[in-house]
This record gives C-alpha cells, structure tokens and sequence, in this order.
C-alpha cells in the first residue's frame, strides 16, 4: 500500500533493516534504498559553486550534499538553489546517493528551498534538513513537503543545539507518524552544538549528545551520523576519531574534504578480519547450539547470544557494502 496512507506501527515495521518492500509513488521501492543504504561518508560542498559539485560527482563518495545552508551567503541563497537544480539535472553521480541541505524550518528560506528542488525536473535522492528543534518545527517540515509533492521523501534532519536534543525522541516520533517524511537519519552538528552550550570542541564535552543521538538512532532504527572533523589535514586525528566513532555506534562521518572521504568510508566498514571473525563466530553459535550448549568459549572469549547479535550485525553490513 502507499506509503502516505499507513499507520505508525506499518511504518516503524517498514523501516526496519530487513523490511519487505513497500510501494512508494512512483513504483515499488524497498525500504532498504533508505535504511540499509550505507552513509559512511557524507561531504557538502557549495550549492552556487558548480566546480565543486562536479568535481564532487567523480568521488567515490557513499552520499553527496549540495548545500543551501551554511555553506552559502544569505546574498546566493536563490543562486545556489538554480546551481543545485542545474546540477541534479546534469551530472551523473555515479553510486553516489545525491542530497540536498535546505535552509532550517527557522529561517524562513525552507519553503522556496523545497519548493526549488522537489519539483526540479531531477529532485534528489534525499533531503537533509538542519537545525529542527521542536515538534512544532517538524510538523511544519511536514506540511512544507506536502504542498510541493504529494509522495513522503527520506529526510536525514541534524541536532544541532541543546533544545533539539532534548526534544529529540519526540521529534524522532512526529517524524515517523508524519504523511510525507521518511525519516532515515540524524546528523550530530556538533559546532553548533557547543556554541549553543557555551561548551569546547573537546570531545569529551560533546559525550552525552554524541551518545543519546546515537542511542534514539538505533532505537527507531535511523542512521546517527557523527560531527565534522575540521582539521582537515590531519588525516591521522580523522582516522583516529572516526574509528571511535564506529565503536561508539555512529554509521558514519560528514566531511568537508575529499581526502577525508576514504579514510572515513575505510573506518566505518568492517575489516577483513572482523568479517572472518565474526563468520566463524556464527557458525560455532549454531554447532554449539547443535550441541545443547548455550554459552560457549571461543578464542578465549566467553560468548552468548549478545555477541552472536554483534557478529551478526558486522557481517550484514558488508553484505550490504
């Protein structure tokens, strides 16, 4: 059945990993082409600089963002939004998935930003919708989308200041209750973050935000995508963080420059050997349940069905690289 007319328990169900495949207005899309799809990195460039986002169709990138937000003057607001458009139309980017960052609910620019690019000739694959702070804020997103499409869209929206975090499992759910939202995933915009608790860049100041985004994220089975890594030229730092990132529980990284794209796509994937370990952990789980025996050692670790769960979840996500 279509999208728009099923009832919240339908669509939770829907946005599950292994979801069967709903119809979505144009035809039959699965669900996965939104939740299973995988963002390990996720860059922004210009929406008025056509260089950057051409240059930016040639990478080997997981999701490209043409932004209309702070990436662009208040001035080149309109100019951006015709690149942009100029761009889906054009480019091919490959297997890379195209976004679009609108302006915030707040700013008042959102209604021309989607009015601009959801009946461009080529809309994007997925809209990006920073700063949502209330639920006042995301029903408004709601009603905004409906009067440009009469199909619900896959939004990844950002948490970007102390009153959207602590409105976000409320948020999360008027999201997945609303006629033409997708939700797929939230992205921690942490530099405004701290600006906004009069906090430090230091990670350990952003700790509770990173974990509770990444904690409702997995409750409701959306993608927690984590914060810049601004020194860009230290590739060493951005390795380093974005391997803590995969452990904290985060799916992937935005960056702000293509050298950062491999490191970070190479650090939210499994290796090699965490695919061979966790392929034979699965298959002495099953001997020893064979055997009548519920928890086992293996390679000197004591392991029960927790674990399995966890090598499972590695070998599902390089099935689905």
């Amino acid at each position: 059945q279509h999208y728009k007319s099923i009832t919240f328990i339908e669509k939770m169900l829907a946005t599950r990993l292994y979801a069967k495949s709903i119809t979505v207005g144009r035809g039959l899309v699965s669900s996965t082409l939104y939740q299973s799809r995988k963002r390990r990195a996720l860059m922004y460039m210009p929406g008025d600089d056509i260089r950057k986002i051409t240059k930016a169709a040639s990478l080997d990138l997981d999701l490209a963002v043409l932004d209309c937000e702070d990436a662009v003057a208040v001035s080149k607001k309109a100019a951006a939004r015709d690149t942009i458009c100029e761009a889906l139309n054009s480019l091919s980017f490959g297997r890379t998935e195209r976004g679009v960052r609108t302006n915030s609910v707040s700013s008042g620019l959102l209604e021309d930003d989607m009015k601009s690019i959801l009946c461009n000739t080529t809309p994007p694959d997925i809209v990006m919708v920073p700063k949502l702070d209330s639920v006042d804020e995301a029903r408004l997103l709601n009603t905004i989308i409906s009067e440009c499409t009469s199909e619900p869209i896959p939004v990844i929206f950002q948490t970007e200041s102390a009153m959207g975090l602590i409105n976000l499992h409320e948020i999360i759910k008027t999201l997945i209750e609303a006629s033409h939202v997708i939700p797929v995933g939230i992205v921690f915009g942490a530099d405004d973050y701290v600006s906004d608790i009069r906090g430090s860049r230091d990670i350990d100041a952003v700790v509770y935000a990173r974990q509770k985004i990444v904690t409702y994220s997995r409750a409701y089975n959306l993608q927690p995508i984590d914060r810049v890594h601004i020194e860009y030229k230290d590739l060493d730092a951005l390795k380093l963080e974005s391997e803590k990132g995969f452990g904290f529980g985060f799916s992937g990284k935005q960056c702000i420059h293509p050298s950062q794209i491999p490191i970070v796509q190479s650090a939210f994937s499994p290796s090699n050997e965490q695919l061979e370990y966790s392929r034979e952990l699965i298959r002495s789980f099953a001997e020893n349940q064979n055997a009548g025996k519920g928890a086992f050692t293996f390679k000197g670790k004591m392991i029960d069905r927790p674990t399995l769960l966890q090598a499972q979840n590695v070998v599902a996500m390089f099935d689905i690289l």
